[in-house]
C-alpha cells in the first residue's frame, strides 16, 4: 500500500486498488501559488488514492503539500477526460528515490459520474494491468512531443 503506518490504512473508508495509471494534477498551496506536475497513481480507491510525482527541481514543498487542494485530472481508458479535487492528507519523500514525492489524497466533494469513473478505472485495473502500462507507455511518448514542440 501507500501508506507504511498501519493506522493511517486503518482509516480508509474504501480498500484501495494498486496499480500505475498516469495523471496530470496540480498543487494549489496554502500561498495561492499554484504547481502542475505529471507523476502516476499508485493506488485508488472511491474515495482517495496514492500519487507519485518526480519533483527534480525542488518546486514543491513537502510540508506545504499537506492539507493543500490537489486538482487532479485523470484522462480514463475511454478517452473520458476526469477532474477530481482531493485534500493531500499524508505527504512524504519517498526514501529510495530522493526526488519523488508521494502523496495521500482524499476526494473531495465527488459527483456520481466522476465515482463512477473512477469505479470504472478500478475495474479496468483489476481487468488488465498490461493495457494500463501500454497507456502510460503512449502517455510518456505524448508528454516527450509536447515537450519537444515547445
Amino acid at each position: 500500500m501507500f501508506m507504511d503506518d498501519s493506522e493511517g490504512i486503518a482509516k480508509r473508508r474504501h480498500k484501495r486498488s494498486e496499480f500505475a495509471f498516469p495523471i496530470e494534477f496540480k498543487i494549489l498551496s496554502h500561498h495561492n501559488e499554484r504547481y502542475s506536475f505529471s507523476g502516476s497513481l499508485e493506488n485508488v480507491s472511491e474515495s482517495g488514492a496514492g500519487i507519485v510525482f518526480e519533483d527534480r527541481y525542488g518546486r514543491a514543498n513537502v510540508d506545504d503539500i499537506k492539507g493543500s487542494k490537489i486538482k487532479l485530472s485523470i484522462v480514463m481508458p475511454s478517452g473520458e477526460r476526469v477532474t477530481l479535487i482531493s485534500i493531500a492528507r499524508r505527504v512524504r519523500k519517498d526514501t529510495p528515490r530522493p526526488f519523488f514525492i508521494k502523496v495521500g489524497i482524499e476526494f473531495e466533494d465527488i459527483e456520481e459520474w466522476q465515482l463512477n469513473a473512477i469505479k470504472n478505472l478500478i475495474q479496468v485495473g483489476k481487468k488488465d494491468h498490461s493495457m494500463i502500462w501500454n497507456l502510460w507507455e503512449q502517455y510518456e511518448r505524448h508528454i516527450t512531443a509536447r515537450k519537444v514542440n515547445r
